[in-house]
């Protein structure tokens, strides 16, 4: 599309993620993912925190004559793999995360305002371009590159355009929810996943709504938009180009899905 993208001074964003996915690292393991922290980050200094998470699954998106209607559960660990690293920054807004299979980069709300995508993606480049020279120089090849990724999590918390689910509408206009009859019936909340092609054979837009209650214990309504697409350079679909398409997506469709007072509270511009 010719027309600018919708641009929010306050959005709900409390977290994005940017990411890879690539053919397995045979005998990759923690003490690589040490050896990347302490040698090939700029300013390792500044990313002081590690920690070991459970691994995850690779997960293919499945398109075309491939695609199915039910995704698969998703199990978190498979015995004697290399486990998940994370790698903080020291301000805890930036995060790191590598595997044997999966590059990542997230950005996590703490004191500052969401620093916007194009700040977000050079900062993915120059870190994934060390891993991949990490990669190679621990004669590990050059990486196999198969799916991208572009996530982003809204939390919009109670008192805050809404006080019961019922109010949902307002922020999201076609929202509904059946009714129930009955003396003793009363509407107490929603959950709701919606999925959608972003280009055929290529890409897909996932958008999942939630009750939740966040880590500080406030209610929240949890909006997440999920793009995931495939690595494919010989016909142009890099991962530059895929998050791109992915955010694309996501922001047209998050302002298309959203109200017009939503918009006001989250200062739109654009």
């Amino acid at each position: 599309m010719s027309d600018a993208l919708p641009k929010f001074d306050a959005p709900p964003v409390i977290e994005t993620v940017l990411g890879v996915q690539f053919s397995r690292l045979p005998g990759f393991s923690t003490a690589h993912a040490g050896w990347f922290w302490k040698s090939y980050l700029q300013a390792p200094e500044r990313w002081p925190k590690v920690v070991e998470a459970a691994r995850l699954e690779d997960e293919t998106e499945r398109l075309g004559q491939e695609e199915v209607w039910v995704r698969p559960v998703v199990r978190l660990t498979t015995p004697g793999a290399a486990q998940r690293t994370q790698i903080i920054r020291a301000d805890d807004e930036r995060m790191i995360q590598i595997q044997d299979s999966r590059f990542v980069l997230n950005w996590r709300k703490q004191s500052h305002d969401y620093p916007s995508y194009d700040a977000l993606v050079p900062e993915f480049r120059e870190s994934f371009a060390a891993f991949s020279r990490f990669v190679q120089d621990a004669g590990f090849g050059s990486l196999d590159l198969n799916q991208w990724e572009v996530t982003y999590l809204n939390h919009v918390p109670r008192g805050d355009m809404w006080d019961s689910p019922r109010d949902w509408p307002k922020i999201l206009p076609g929202l509904y929810a059946p009714r129930a009859v009955g003396d003793e019936v009363r509407f107490e909340t929603l959950g709701s996943d919606w999925r959608y092609m972003l280009k055929p054979g290529f890409a897909r837009l996932y958008i999942a709504l939630k009750h939740v209650r966040s880590h500080m214990g406030e209610e929240v309504m949890m909006l997440q938009l999920t793009a995931r697409g495939r690595i494919a350079p010989v016909e142009g679909a890099t991962w530059e180009a895929g998050f791109a398409l992915g955010h694309e997506g996501i922001v047209r469709s998050f302002a298309a899905i959203t109200s017009a007072d939503a918009h006001a509270r989250w200062k739109r511009r654009v």
